[in-house]
């Protein structure tokens, strides 16, 4: 299967599978004798892997980690583990910053004529 095949059917572009193959994020890709990427059915699988870890909010190095870990083997199961859990930390606290700056964009809608237009008014006339 080409990069575009692949780019097709994954829904990734065939930047970000060459990306990912460059970073370590999926293992080399044979080719043919003509130098074009072949993948196969265990890369739509690596792909598809990857895709659960970052829709999980991994970052991309913690998905290398990830990786890394998993090729060492069943010892490092709780490793990986506190990665996906320290994923779920960062998230929690981007959740928390964006209610947080939900409630200030409520106060400022809520309180736009007596706040923000004068000082809006002060500043631009």
């Amino acid at each position: 299967m080409t990069i575009g095949e692949i780019s097709q059917e994954i829904g990734l572009s065939a930047d970000t599978l060459r990306y990912y193959e460059k970073i370590g994020l999926l293992p080399n890709v044979p080719r043919d004798n003509s130098g074009k990427r072949n993948y196969d059915e265990n890369f739509i699988n690596w792909i598809k892997f990857i895709q659960t870890l970052k829709n999980s909010g991994m970052s991309l190095n913690d998905i290398i980690e990830y990786i890394n870990l998993a090729k060492c083997g069943n010892n490092t199961y709780q490793e990986r583990k506190n990665l996906l859990i320290k994923s779920k930390q960062i998230l929690l606290e981007k959740m928390s910053n964006l209610q947080s700056m939900i409630e200030k964009a409520n106060y400022q809608i809520n309180n736009y004529d007596n706040i923000l237009v004068p000082k809006t008014n002060a500043l631009i006339f």
